[in-house]
């Protein structure tokens, strides 16, 4: 009897044991867990503080500007303003596919021409500094030359460049550069006129996209 008592005494006590084992085990869980968490959540909260919405940053900028005028927005030209070669002229050939009369051929019109007489004064179409000036040429197709700014030129076909005008020289839109010749040269048969050249970067271009002078 004595024996039973004894080992029912044991395993109450393993019981006990076992019991007490478990608390520990879920209090240490438990403290863990806590301190984890406690821990954390500050952290988060200092290292990755949630962003500040400012209400002005969906502002539209032309909003708090009011006066601002539409046009400042475009795209402004960088070469200056041009001018007409001959103030008094009507456009006689474009930069176009046409028939030659003097060569008898039809080619592309690489400039444009100028209705004009014998010794009309011929002027620079944009600031610039004379470039090259011929007076020799083997078939009278003398010209002066402009170089301007953003590599482009402007070059004026059948004229007698102005007496003193020298390669270097600056000229302003409007400066007199010469007169327009008696016709000669590859464009003989159109008679008197001024021949209007314009490259960008050493290739040719339409004139009247800087001058808007042909009627659309």
């Amino acid at each position: 009897m004595k024996e039973e008592n004894k080992k029912s005494k044991k395993k109450v006590l393993l019981y006990y044991l076992i019991l007490a084992a478990c608390l520990l085990v879920i209090a240490a869980i438990t403290v863990t867990l806590v301190l984890t968490v406690g821990r954390k959540g500050p952290s988060d909260i200092i290292d990755n503080p949630p962003p500040v919405i400012n209400p002005d940053d969906n502002k539209d900028p032309d909003e708090e500007n009011p006066d601002k005028d539409p046009d400042d927005d475009k795209p402004t030209s960088t070469t200056g303003q041009f001018g007409l070669p001959i103030k008094t002229a009507s456009v006689t050939s474009g930069y176009e596919f046409r028939y030659d009369s003097t060569l008898d051929r039809y080619c592309v019109h690489q400039g444009m021409d100028f209705e004009a007489k014998a010794g009309t004064e011929v002027c620079a179409v944009l600031e610039g500094t004379i470039k090259e000036i011929v007076t020799d040429h083997i078939i009278g197709e003398n010209y002066v030359t402009i170089s301007h700014a953003n590599g482009m030129t402007s070059t004026y076909k059948y004229i007698d460049a102005k007496s003193g005008l020298k390669v270097g020289d600056s000229v302003k839109c409007g400066d007199v550069i010469g007169t327009v010749a008696q016709a000669n040269g590859m464009e003989m048969k159109q008679g008197e006129h001024l021949h209007l050249e314009i490259t960008v970067d050493g290739k040719n271009a339409d004139p009247d996209v800087y001058l808007d002078v042909i009627e659309k």
